[in-house]
């Protein structure tokens, strides 16, 4: 993530209450994963016996049980330090500074405007 992309973030959210936030069961806490590290079990659903996903993203109307905010005026995850790896990989921007196309998506389906570009140094 360039830098400066967790800063439109924390004005975002669109991406927490847009997707099914899926991942391996290993990531949860308690399971494969160290305790310190690992995605809160009480967070997460299973999917299947591999898969899991945040509690509130595997619905119609997609909310993720860790945010905390207003979409589009302050968000942040109340699991930062702890989310799984489908969150860690999702990026604003590319390395060329080309905005994610899913992360457009997201914005406007939840009414916000696109990104542009960035220059990268």
């Amino acid at each position: 993530m360039p830098d400066g992309d967790d800063h439109v973030c924390a004005s975002c959210g669109a991406c927490c209450n847009h997707f099914r936030v899926s991942f391996y069961v290993g990531e949860i806490a308690g399971g494969l994963a160290d305790d310190a590290i690992g995605v809160p079990a009480d967070k997460v659903i299973p999917i299947t016996p591999f898969y899991a996903a945040m509690a509130g993203t595997n619905q119609e109307k997609p909310r993720c049980v860790c945010f905390e905010g207003e979409v589009g005026k302050s968000s942040r995850c109340s699991i930062y330090q702890h989310r799984s790896s489908t969150c860690r990989e999702f990026y604003v921007h590319d390395e060329q500074g080309q905005p994610n196309p899913a992360c457009q998506t997201a914005r406007a389906a939840n009414g916000l405007p696109p990104l542009t570009a960035i220059l990268i140094k």
